[in-house]
């Protein structure tokens, strides 16, 4: 897959690690993608595009199909998602 760092750690608070990937990209974004229910596949995809470490959006994959369902934006730069939007 390509990933500069592949770590395990309690993304969802359930007190089970997910496998999370770390691509950071030439264009200086980093993405992270999170494999939730275990299976090899990311479930989750949160996109810092100007490497600050802020998360600028997310893309959910809610029924595990490989095809994102959902995205949250942070559409003002403010450090919060606050625009949703279903597939």
């Amino acid at each position: 897959m390509g990933f500069d760092e592949v770590h395990q750690m309690d993304i969802t608070g359930d007190g089970v690690d997910e496998t999370v990937g770390v691509r950071r990209n030439e264009d200086g974004s980093v993405e992270y993608h999170v494999d939730v229910d275990g299976d090899g596949t990311a479930d989750l995809l949160a996109v810092d595009k100007d490497g600050d470490g802020v998360i600028d959006h997310v893309l959910v994959d809610h029924d595990g199909d490989g095809k994102y369902d959902t995205v949250a934006v942070d559409a003002d730069g403010d450090g919060e998602l606050d625009a949703v939007a279903e597939k």
